[in-house]
């Protein structure tokens, strides 16, 4: 065995010098022994009294070779001082005191870790799950103890429901680059109140903020933030809508005496639902049949299609001109759900209004908790909390790819 090839590929420094290979139980073995001077004092009176104390054997987990574990067998040489009795051995620089993996394959876990779930790399590499999860998340707290925020200028926020245990969290995301910034427990002001200390002391210039119709963080953000533009997200405004409509279709089912009516409603919510742009062409007749038979429900399926069209407008008046037009249409429709939609819009109008200067959606965010839901569901459960968080942080640099 060369003693470069040692050096190069596992990390064995050159004041350790190979002795023998040894093959056992399917896994390669290389001995090492230390060949550094003895000591000249001892660690702790630093007296020259130091003799040796024998020799004790560590194994340590080094890269596999193909399918092949492989150990490294160092051969550390004891000391003890004849003053104040203290011992101490010789300590191999390719692994950390007290640790049974070396550097190389720390970092060779954590490379694949990038492109593999974790329970994949423990297989590939024979290692526990919670071995890989530890030097994983060892290098996740050195990355991100401290995440950069003074370039940021917009921000994205929302929650995500994680579990019966953690109940809610805040995510705070960088709407520019896709980056999660913040993670916090719970929901609503108080979960944010350390991210805007941060944002403080960064000197952070945030100039617009997205979320949901949330009164809990607008309040919060114009608390911290005064100076910021509240931008309520598109999706959740039309979500509202769609709520709305679905609603009024319920009712219209309670309502229907003949069951051929009540029939052709109550199987339509999906294709009421949907823009009718992205609905199936052999579908789309079943909805027009569904709309001759009910009035009311054909009113609110067209005003559902007209308020998306607000957030084509290419200016600030003119989306307000449309917005406008469109409650008046919906308090002269008569319709409970549409006369209480037109007055949600007008308390949150200056929020809708900000896309048209802002241009800043939530898109980003809930393909993000797309993500985040999906693999809640691989994990089964959160075993480390903390770890949890460290992996939300790193999400934008996972490449994880699913092949055929």
């Amino acid at each position: 065995m060369s003693q470069s090839l040692l050096h190069n590929v596992f990390g064995v420094g050159p004041d350790w010098r190979y002795t023998r290979t040894e093959y056992a139980e399917g896994a390669v073995l290389f001995h090492v022994r230390g060949d550094k001077e003895r000591p000249c004092g001892c660690v702790e009176c630093q007296s020259k009294r130091v003799i040796g104390n024998g020799v004790r054997q560590r194994r340590i987990r080094t890269v596999p070779i193909g399918c092949k574990p492989v150990w490294i067998v160092a051969e550390c040489q004891r000391y003890r001082c004849q003053d104040c009795g203290a011992s101490w051995q010789d300590s191999p620089p390719f692994v950390d005191e007290k640790a049974k993996v070396c550097s190389k394959l720390r970092n060779y876990v954590i490379g694949l870790a990038r492109f593999m779930t974790l329970k994949d790399v423990a297989m590939h590499c024979g290692l526990s799950w919670d071995t890989v999860k530890e030097i994983v998340k060892a290098r996740l707290e050195k990355e991100y103890r401290r995440v950069p925020l003074k370039r940021i200028r917009r921000l994205c926020i929302d929650e995500i429901y994680v579990g019966r245990s953690a109940k809610f969290m805040t995510l705070v995301m960088d709407a520019d680059s896709g980056r999660i910034l913040w993670v916090g427990q719970g929901k609503g002001g108080p979960a944010l109140r350390e991210f805007w200390r941060r944002t403080k002391c960064a000197q952070a210039r945030i100039e617009a903020v997205c979320m949901d119709m949330s009164a809990a963080y607008a309040r919060s953000v114009r608390e911290h933030i005064p100076h910021a533009v509240i931008v309520f997200d598109h999706f959740h405004v039309i979500k509202l809508m769609n709520e709305k409509l679905d609603d009024l279709r319920r009712e219209l089912v309670r309502e229907v005496e003949t069951e051929d009516s009540k029939r052709a409603i109550k199987g339509t919510r999906w294709l009421l639902l949907r823009r009718r742009d992205n609905l199936p062409a052999d579908r789309k007749g079943e909805l027009e049949e569904a709309l001759k038979l009910n009035e009311p429900l054909a009113c609110a399926y067209l005003l559902k299609e007209e308020l998306s069209l607000a957030w084509q407008e290419e200016s600030q008046p003119s989306m307000v001109d449309y917005l406008e037009a469109w409650c008046e249409k919906a308090i002269a429709s008569g319709i409970s759900q549409l006369v209480a939609m037109a007055g949600t819009l007008c308390r949150y109008a200056e929020g809708i209004i900000a896309w048209a200067t802002t241009r800043l959606s939530n898109g980003r965010m809930e393909g993000i908790n797309r993500k985040i839901k999906t693999f809640l569901r691989q994990a089964y459960g959160l075993r480390d909390p903390e770890f949890f968080r460290l992996r939300l942080l790193s999400l934008h640099e996972a490449k994880h790819q699913l092949v055929g």
